[in-house]
C-alpha cells in the first residue's frame, strides 16, 4: 500500500483542529515507515509538518483556485489510496478516504459561501469509498445532509488529545478566572459567557485563540464585564495546559460542534468544563460535563458549582476517565486499518 495525502489544508490554515489532526496522523505514518507521499500546493508550504512528519513530500506551486481543483496525482508514482486533508478529489481514480469534521457550513452559512463549500465537500463525500466522522453527532449530520451509498464504508473515529495536556502543580492565578478557548462568533455563543459574567463579579474571563478581541466586540460587552475580559494572544500547548490547570473551569457554551477538542483537552488537564446541551459536546464530555441552560444566570450558577469542592473533585475525576478515551494513537490505528482495507480491495 502507498498512501497519497493531499496536504491542501496546510496552505489554508497553519493552525486549527484539522491541521493538528493530519500532523498527528502523518507523524505516526512516518514512525511506522508506511509508504506515504504528502503533496503541498502553494506559498504556505512552511505551515505543513516538518520533514520529520512524512515519508516523502512533494512541494509545488499552486494553480489558480487550487483549493477548489482536483489534487494532482504525480505521474510515475504508484499510489493505491488517496486521503485529502480538505475535501478534494484525486486527478485520476483512486480509492479515497474522506474525514468529515462537522457540518458547520451546512447548518449556519448562507449564500455563495455555503454553496461553493458544500458543493465540493458533498461531492467528495459521495465519491469516496470510505467516510470517517469524528463523532456520532457528525455521522448523524452526514446521514441528514448527504446520505451514504450502500457500498460505502462509514465509521466513527474520534479525535485524539495531545499528551501535552495533563495535570500539573501550578501557582494559583493572581485573580480567579474562567477560560474560553476558540472562535467566538455566531454559534460559538460567546455572548452567553459574557452575560453570565455579569453575575460573577469576582471572576475574570480569559480568551485563548479566535483572534484578538475586536473593537466592536469590546464595545458590545456589558459595561461591568468589560474590564474583566482579557485575551491571552497566541499560546503554545504547554502554555494552554498551564491555563487549564489554573482556571476555575473551561466555559464552552457552543450550540454546535463536530467534536469539541478543547473539552477533551481541559478534562485531560484536570479542568472542569461548563457547557450547554450541545449534542457533540455531550458526546465528547459525557458525564464529566457541568451542563447548564442556555441562559446567563443559569450558566453563571453552573460556573459557581465548579468551585465547590465536592462537585469539583467529582467532575475532575470523571473528566480524567472521559479524556482517556481520546488519544491520537487509537485514531491512527483505526485509520491505518482502513487504508489497508481499501488497498486490499483494489
Amino acid at each position: 500500500m502507498t498512501l497519497l495525502v493531499d496536504g491542501i489544508v496546510f496552505s489554508l490554515q497553519p493552525q486549527g483542529g484539522i491541521s493538528v489532526y493530519f500532523r498527528e496522523l502523518l507523524q505516526r505514518l512516518r514512525r511506522d515507515a508506511v509508504p506515504t507521499l504528502l503533496t503541498l500546493d502553494g506559498a504556505l508550504q512552511q505551515a505543513a509538518p516538518d520533514s520529520g512528519c512524512a515519508m516523502a513530500t512533494l512541494g509545488r506551486p499552486a494553480r489558480l483556485l487550487e483549493r477548489y481543483r482536483n489534487c494532482r496525482v504525480p505521474p510515475g508514482i504508484q499510489t493505491t489510496v488517496f486521503h485529502s486533508t480538505y475535501y478534494r478529489h484525486p486527478s485520476h481514480a483512486l480509492p479515497s478516504v474522506v474525514t468529515v469534521h462537522d457540518f458547520t457550513y451546512e447548518r449556519f452559512a448562507h449564500g455563495p459561501r455555503r454553496w461553493i463549500h458544500s458543493a465540493q465537500k458533498l461531492a467528495a463525500i459521495r465519491a469516496a469509498e470510505a467516510v470517517v466522522c469524528v463523532s456520532q453527532a457528525t455521522m448523524d449530520d452526514l446521514v441528514e445532509f448527504v446520505g451514504l451509498r450502500a457500498e460505502q464504508t462509514a465509521q466513527v473515529v474520534p479525535n485524539g488529545v495531545s499528551e501535552a495536556f495533563q495535570p500539573q502543580s501550578v501557582d494559583a492565578a493572581a485573580r480567579p478566572f474562567v477560560l474560553f478557548v476558540g472562535q467566538r462568533g455566531g454559534y460559538k455563543n460567546f455572548d452567553l459567557a459574557l452575560h453570565a459574567m455579569q453575575h460573577l463579579p469576582d471572576l475574570e474571563l480569559l480568551c485563548v485563540g479566535g483572534g484578538e478581541l475586536k473593537t466592536t466586540e469590546v464595545a458590545e460587552m456589558p459595561g461591568a464585564v468589560r474590564p474583566r475580559v482579557r485575551h491571552a494572544g497566541f499560546v503554545s500547548d504547554a502554555q494552554l495546559n498551564t491555563l487549564y490547570n489554573q482556571a476555575q473551569c473551561l466555559v464552552y457554551p457552543s450550540r454546535y460542534e463536530g467534536f469539541g477538542i478543547p473539552v477533551a483537552e481541559a478534562m485531560r488537564a484536570g479542568c472542569p468544563v461548563v457547557s450547554i446541551d450541545c449534542k457533540a459536546v455531550r458526546e465528547t464530555g459525557g458525564d464529566a460535563l457541568t451542563i447548564a441552560e442556555d441562559e446567563p444566570s443559569a450558566f453563571a450558577v453552573a460556573i459557581l458549582r465548579t468551585a465547590m469542592a465536592s462537585h469539583r473533585i467529582d467532575s475532575v475525576s470523571r473528566g480524567y476517565a472521559v479524556a482517556a478515551r481520546y488519544n491520537w494513537e487509537d485514531n491512527y490505528q483505526a485509520m491505518r486499518a482502513l487504508y489497508r482495507k481499501l488497498a486490499c480491495a483494489t
